[in-house]
């Protein structure tokens, strides 16, 4: 049987998930690298596949390593570990993302300037690395912009500007001062872009899942998204959108025009596309499966994109084919709760019981309960809870959104 490489760290999809996806297609070899989370699940690694444990080792040796397993193909399903893939990929001689390509992929400034020369966006944008360029970055692009890393991923430390005060405070709050020296985290300052005005009760942008092989773009699916919690977080998805036909052959051809400028040849793509008055403009694209679409797309299309994936990493022509044959049975959704920005500890959570009992969920997943502390920073790592579910249509979605609210009660301290 094949042998997969997977770059293993927290992401679009689990050890279990992926064993499982990988049942009968390759054995996985599982590449625990550095991270910065907590210890990586080994003996459920070694259990499931083959553990490839690279921790402590420099490029040359991790990729020596590596090599010893012999892999046919390589692949990673989260943004921490794209660079780390990019090199053992091109040291190993396998298709991937080039390390030129990820650092596009994972630095929004460079991406950027892409996006804006190829007309998948028009947005101004500045890197930032402390508070004095911050002044000057706002004076070139102007308010209100949009404030966040560099390198970053799940709306972490996202802010609005709408004030030089703002942007003040943003930089009190994300930039050492003389007390902690030490490196700082670049960021960038970009012009916001207006949303369109009649996308309610839906949010005013969308995902476009995309797989690529050989250069040969495909597209999956297009996730509908649920309004952003200010002042960028988001609450969850759904798929398919709810878009007009037009609506959405114009969000593909942008998706598309990004991917190919910035020289995706092989893997999986989430593109994250804003709608906005004069048409839709891409945030940013990410060189992996997005957050929790392989469970969406499992519900509402039984298709595995986790396997999808692992095929077109392993040169699967097949695979490219069942992406482009998919027939949805059911709108799927995930919906999340997002605590205020002013919460700093969650007080209380009823109603969870009810929730459940709802007709169209299937799944509660508690993330926050009573005592433990929330800071808005941290994006999606914040919500209280995440709730799994699907309807026949998409006005059921909107009704049952509708009776979430009701059923569920948070209190903040």
């Amino acid at each position: 049987m094949r042998r997969l490489a997977v770059v293993y760290d927290m992401g679009a999809a689990d050890v279990v998930e992926i064993a499982a996806a990988l049942e009968g297609l390759a054995e996985p070899i599982f590449v625990c690298p550095d991270s910065p989370f907590d210890e990586q699940p080994r003996e459920l690694m070694a259990e499931l596949g083959r553990l490839c444990d690279i921790s402590g080792l420099d490029l040359g040796r991790a990729a020596a390593k590596l090599r010893a397993e012999r892999p046919d193909g390589i692949v990673t399903f989260t943004d921490y570990q794209l660079e780390k893939t990019g090199a053992l990929a091109a040291e190993l001689n396998l298709p991937f993302h080039s390390p030129a390509l990820v650092r596009k992929l994972t630095h929004k400034h460079l991406q950027r300037e892409v996006l804006n020369g190829c007309g998948a966006s028009a947005v101004p944008s500045r890197l930032v690395i402390g508070e004095d360029s911050a002044r000057l970055a706002a004076a070139e692009v102007g308010l209100p912009a949009v404030f966040k890393p560099d390198v970053g991923t799940g709306s972490r430390s996202t802010y609005r500007i709408s004030s030089h005060d703002d942007l003040a405070a943003a930089c009190r709050s994300e930039f050492p001062g003389p007390a902690a020296p030490g490196a700082t985290e670049a960021f960038v300052l970009e012009r916001e872009l207006p949303g369109a005005a009649d996308t309610a009760p839906w949010g005013d942008y969308v995902s476009v899942e995309s797989a690529a092989l050989d250069g040969a773009i495909t597209h999956l699916t297009v996730t509908g998204k649920f309004p952003l919690a200010p002042p960028f977080r988001e609450a969850g998805s759904f798929l398919p959108a709810a878009l007009q036909e037009a609506d959405e052959n114009a969000v593909l051809d942008v998706a598309t025009r990004a991917l190919t400028a910035l020289g995706v040849r092989t893997g999986v793509c989430h593109t994250e596309v804003k709608l906005t008055p004069s048409g839709p403009q891409v945030i940013e694209v990410n060189g992996r499966l997005g957050g929790l679409v392989n469970t969406l797309l499992a519900r509402a299309t039984g298709v595995d994109v986790i396997r999808l994936a692992a095929g077109i990493a392993l040169g699967d022509a097949e695979a490219m084919k069942a992406a482009g044959d998919i027939t949805y049975e059911r709108i799927a959704f995930i919906h999340a709760r997002v605590p205020p920005v002013e919460a700093r500890r969650v007080a209380e959570v009823s109603g969870l019981d009810q929730l459940q009992r709802l007709p169209g969920i299937s799944r509660v997943v508690l993330k926050r309960g009573a005592g433990d502390s929330i800071d808005w920073r941290l994006g999606r790592l914040a919500h209280v809870y995440i709730c799994f579910g699907a309807t026949d249509t998409h006005e059921a979605l909107a009704s049952l959104l509708h009776d979430m609210a009701d059923v569920v009660k948070v209190r903040y301290e």
